[in-house]
């Protein structure tokens, strides 16, 4: 268990996050409205190019939700990466994740839900401190 937590520096106008849908899908207007909001607050906001797909319950494959996640966690630019819903779909691809950049990059993880394995994990494996919060489905601008 690591004891002492990093802390991500808090975001400001200008910074890069990520909206992503590690789990279920989502429907892709109320995406964008978050999207929107998030805008609205001076962020830049970059949707995951497979947010928006369906596969049963879920945002496309297993293989296209690992990939964004990985790609958003790999990206430095990226200072906060927002879950666009629940869904137990993170844990399937939890643990075939490499979190190693977050030690030299560390961002925000934000979601709840189901999105708490995400957060467990963080937690407990890389000592990140993450929010449990709102996500984008449910953001009104």
């Amino acid at each position: 268990m690591i004891k002492s937590k990093i802390q991500p520096p808090f975001l400001k106008a200008g910074d890069q996050v990520a909206i992503i849908s590690p789990s279920f899908s989502a429907d892709k207007e109320k995406i964008l409205n978050g999207a929107t909001l998030l805008e609205k607050w001076g962020l830049k906001v970059r949707i995951g190019r497979n947010a928006f797909k369906i596969l049963g319950q879920f945002a496309g494959s297993d293989s296209d939700r690992l990939d964004d996640l990985q790609e958003m966690t790999d990206n430095r630019d990226i200072k906060a990466i927002f879950c666009s819903r629940g869904g137990y779909g993170i844990s399937k691809i939890i643990d075939k994740a490499d979190f190693s950049s977050l030690k030299k990059h560390p961002k925000w993880y934000i979601g709840f839900s189901d999105v708490t394995v995400l957060h467990m994990w963080l937690n407990e494996f890389c000592g990140l401190v993450t929010l449990h919060a709102e996500m984008p489905v449910n953001y009104a601008n």
